[in-house]
């Protein structure tokens, strides 16, 4: 089953719906392909799929159900609201100078802030991408980047170890990155299931990975990543609902260990994954799209906060904000209110300006950088 847009919608109104499909997981192509990437443990894909403890036979589920949806108010308040949703300026970025994320040193920990959720991070030499989104725009229609272009000339990236991918939604698994990527990338990590998007897209099936919660890769003599529980959704199509897990990310040497967690509303699961793998050096965690009627499958600030308390974060990186429009909050309340969550809790908050890298534990100097861009309420 298809989506037409009729064409008689306004450019808004085309702007408006291709927002919430991005946040209901509604496309305009269905894609339910089985996945036939390999697994660590040699199991049949299709084995380790109806296997997956997440698995109901029709979907993968969370440990709670979600009945929440985006309602025909919450169009009209994304249509006509007040809030502040867009930037009234261009916002501070800098250009990503790559010699330090392409360094082979075997002792350090640097990060490098794409925007959105996409990061390049180094952890004792390993060159790892997260949800890359190399591209200015996340669907046809939009949304499109505040800034309109992202901090990176993108064909001077060669070599990357890995590309980690949290779960198939646009603003996290986007087509244009992927391909751009295939042989510029050793391999790719994903949920179950998400293997066949790329092997469609041309990624061959051997530089693919699909990991269930709980699964723990040893890429290498001292690298570890482990696929850990979300509670979130999956979706590029009417008919592909939950047909594809999420996941969060440990990535961890002998030195360091950092926690990625994609999109998640708050649950228990980050207390289990602190006390397994915990404390982390930093955690990156999503800290913005949220709204009471998907407070489900995303957290609020005050939540993003207390999830790093739960996962014994030695810091707090959060992600997910800033970068698109994508929900009706005004664009710098993440950064409002996780700042005062985290100053209470006592978690040392992380918040670099698009593009710039920081150094784990010498240089983590960040400021307060949208507070110039908040303008009064009329």
């Amino acid at each position: 089953m298809n989506i037409r847009l009729n064409k008689s919608l306004s450019k808004t109104s085309k702007i408006i719906l291709s927002t919430l499909m991005v946040l209901t997981g509604l496309t305009f192509t269905v894609n339910t392909v089985l996945s036939s990437a390999k697994y660590p443990d040699g199991a049949t894909p299709l084995h380790k799929i109806n296997a997956s403890p997440q698995n109901t036979g029709k979907k993968f589920t969370n440990p709670r159900a979600w009945k929440e949806r985006p309602s025909f108010k919450t169009m009209t308040e994304f249509m006509f609201g007040k809030n502040q949703r867009t930037p009234k300026a261009t916002l501070p970025q800098q250009t990503i100078e790559l010699s330090h994320f392409e360094s082979a040193d075997t002792n350090q920990l640097n990060v490098t802030n794409i925007g959105h959720s996409s990061l390049m991070i180094n952890i004792d030499g390993y060159r790892i991408l997260t949800d890359p989104v190399l591209e200015p725009k996340l669907t046809l229609l939009g949304p499109t980047r505040f800034n309109k272009e992202i901090p990176l000339d993108i064909n001077q990236l060669q070599d990357i170890d890995y590309v980690l991918i949290s779960h198939n939604h646009y603003d996290h698994l986007n087509k244009f990155s992927i391909q751009f990527l295939n042989d510029r990338v050793g391999h790719f990590v994903v949920p179950l299931a998400v293997g066949a998007q790329l092997e469609k897209w041309g990624v061959p099936q051997e530089q693919i990975t699909e990991l269930d919660w709980w699964d723990e890769l040893q890429l290498t003599d001292d690298l570890l990543v482990v696929a850990t529980p979300a509670q979130h959704f999956s979706g590029r199509g009417l008919l592909d609902r939950d047909k594809t897990l999420w996941a969060s990310y440990v990535i961890g040497t002998n030195q360091h260990r950092v926690y990625f967690g994609g999109d998640s509303g708050y649950f228990n699961g980050f207390k289990q994954i602190g006390d397994k793998y915990g404390p982390f050096d930093i955690t990156f965690l999503e800290c913005g799209a949220y709204n009471k009627g998907w407070s489900f499958i995303h957290m609020f600030p005050e939540e993003t906060a207390q999830a790093a308390l739960d996962l014994q974060a030695k810091y707090l990186f959060p992600i997910h904000w800033g970068a698109f429009n994508l929900s009706l909050h005004d664009w710098f309340d993440p950064m409002q209110r996780v700042k005062i969550a985290a100053q209470e809790l006592g978690i040392p908050l992380l918040t670099p300006i698009f593009g710039q890298t920081l150094y784990y534990p010498d240089d983590l100097n960040t400021v307060d950088w949208w507070t110039p861009f908040v303008t009064a309420k009329p």
